[in-house]
């Protein structure tokens, strides 16, 4: 799973879509904000995203958007 951030002032989304792309079971989450990272800040959309994925190995539905 990558996270992608639209707003993100050190990593342009656009890497995230590339990394996703290269991947042979690349899921690309987007989080539509500003800032570096997204889980965490306050939206359970990419919060619940993340912790089934690492808590519950549920991989969240590719290009799901936050």
């Amino acid at each position: 799973m990558v996270v992608g951030t639209t707003g993100d002032p050190a990593t342009p989304y656009d890497w995230a879509v590339k990394l996703a792309d290269t991947l042979d079971s690349g899921v690309l989450l987007t989080y539509e904000g500003e800032g570096h990272t997204a889980y965490g800040r306050s939206n359970s959309c990419i919060d619940d995203a993340i912790d089934g994925f690492l808590i519950d190995d549920v991989v969240p539905e590719d290009g799901l958007t936050c």
